[in-house]
């Protein structure tokens, strides 16, 4: 799941990478490298989509469509048979990838 941007006007990046520092005692080329993993995007070979550098590995790319899943409770209940993740039927009718992918 990806978040949704919202523009927070009282943020501040100075404040905060001071915060990040003093609250975690990290170094200053771990909070550079860490924000600039966030502000740098690739592309997924995979789903042709674009990431931040820092969600590596969370592609959420399933090689094949979800199937309906079978049994009690199930029902309007799909699942990707490549890694087992479940998803409703309502993602599948509006075309939503899956959570986390393989």
């Amino acid at each position: 799941m990806r978040a949704k941007h919202v523009i927070d006007r009282n943020w501040d990046l100075k404040k905060f990478v001071t915060f990040v520092r003093e609250t975690y005692r990290i170094s200053w080329k771990e909070i550079y490298w860490k924000v600039w993993s966030y502000l740098n995007l690739i592309r997924c070979d995979r789903c042709q989509d674009y990431y931040p550098v820092a969600e590596m590995g969370n592609c959420r790319f399933h090689p094949e469509p979800p199937r309906a899943k079978v049994g009690l409770g199930t029902v309007g209940t799909y699942e990707y048979k490549c890694c087992g993740e479940g998803v409703d039927i309502y993602k599948v009718l509006n075309g939503t990838k899956g959570e986390s992918g393989c």
